[in-house]
């Protein structure tokens, strides 16, 4: 069976440049967390449309720029009518946990499910609502279908990677992924995804099994002692050492984690790349396995360097105030801190939130953004010069219900 369809080459590629200046997005983002931060959150709609506008409009195919039309006033009014969503939601079942409290860790069991269908469906709708504000050549993409059917294929193909240990992932991302470009359009071109499971599993097996292996050398040399201890066996018999060797050998592939996830992201996003089609166009690209492990080693060091500087701060702050406290020092508050402290520490945590925030957005967001399009390419795109316009603007309410209940997205 092929991994892939053929790829229709009519006519010879187009290249793929993101044009942005990382200089550019750091202070856009930096300046969004800070006014995050004087509008209690409220600006993150409005910083959220500025990330995309500038991905969408750095973002050139064939010389020409996407354009993202989207408002941050759509966002914010989604998010208000998702709130009167969700809001009688969760009423509903405190209500229900206070009369029936002994039934409620079984009543959380469908709630649970429910939030998890939910936000699936959101998730769809808050797709179809981006690819109607994203246009290229002055014709919108966008998407028909129904959010409760992609929310059901979700959570029956998330059910499968419970036996499977994970393994049934690379099968269950194809199956969405096809039901996504399935019924999404640019103009009159439908689009389809032509990437197989089996293709994104030869292509990621063997990493999924490395991530596994310390979970699998700790739990093993858990049961291993536990074993031991029922059969009164001492620190000194065999099966006891080799359960010790074994936990503690199995910290060490820990370290190996974040390159095997930066492995694993660049094979998935070229699996992906590779799948789009719309109608006789395609997408090719060249995404190393190894392009995103700087990103997210940097990620990690930027982020530790954070959390150092915030610490140091911490501490300087916190002897200073104990310095002027006297030789009491804190003990001197009877646990009773007055409102300043407690404003204090209020304002360093915000702070920290925030540059981490604004961290996670440079290098999860706009970093993998500028490799991988710049690795892509459009196979014919000739295939796209008689397009014509065609679907409608979708609500934002899909946005808004992601973002109440904590799904990915930007």
């Amino acid at each position: 069976m092929n991994v892939y369809e053929p790829i229709p080459r009519a006519s010879g590629p187009a290249t793929v440049r993101f044009t942005g200046r990382n200089a550019d997005f750091r202070r856009l983002v930096t300046r969004g967390a800070l006014l995050e931060l004087v509008t209690f959150g409220f600006y993150r709609f409005w910083l959220a449309t500025d990330i995309r506008r500038h991905l969408w409009l750095n973002t050139e195919i064939d010389g020409d720029a996407l354009e993202y039309t989207g408002r941050g006033k759509e966002l914010l009014f989604g998010f208000l009518v998702a709130l009167a969503v969700l809001v009688p939601v969760f009423l509903a079942y405190f209500l229900i946990g206070l009369a029936f409290e002994r039934y409620k860790a079984f009543a959380s069991l469908p709630l649970y499910a429910f939030l998890y269908l939910f936000g699936q469906f959101a998730v769809y709708r808050a797709r179809r609502y981006r690819l109607t504000r994203t246009v290229w050549r002055g014709i919108r993409f966008w998407m028909t279908g129904s959010g409760w059917a992609y929310a059901m294929r979700a959570l029956l193909w998330g059910l499968l990677l419970i036996p499977t240990i994970g393994f049934g992932y690379p099968w269950r991302t194809a199956a969405l992924e096809r039901y996504k470009l399935g019924h999404t359009y640019y103009g009159n071109l439908p689009g389809r995804f032509a990437s197989s499971g089996w293709g994104l599993f030869k292509r990621v097996w063997w990493v999924w099994l490395l991530g596994l292996l310390p979970m699998i050398m700790v739990f093993g040399g858990l049961v291993a002692a536990g074993i031991a201890g029922n059969m009164g066996q001492t620190k000194q018999s065999p099966l006891m050492v080799g359960s010790g060797i074994a936990m503690i050998a199995g910290i060490f592939p820990l370290f190996a984690l974040p390159f095997l996830h930066a492995v694993r992201v660049s094979k998935e996003w070229k699996w992906w790349a590779e799948g789009i089609r719309f109608g006789d166009a395609a997408v090719g690209c060249v995404l190393p396995s190894t392009a995103l492990i700087g990103v997210y080693w940097s990620l990690i060091g930027m982020g530790l360097l954070v959390v150092l500087i915030f610490s140091a701060l911490g501490a300087g702050v916190a002897g200073l105030v104990s310095a002027g406290l006297g030789h009491a020092g804190f003990a001197g508050l009877a646990g009773h801190p007055p409102i300043w402290i407690i404003a204090a520490y209020g304002v360093w945590y915000i702070g920290l939130l925030l540059t981490l925030g604004v961290v996670g957005r440079i290098y999860t967001l706009q970093r993998v953004w500028q490799r991988v399009a710049g690795t892509c390419v459009l196979l014919n795109p000739g295939a796209t010069a008689h397009v014509t316009a065609a679907g409608e603007a979708a609500s934002a309410l899909g946005e808004g219900l992601a973002d109440g209940l904590d799904f990915a997205g930007f």
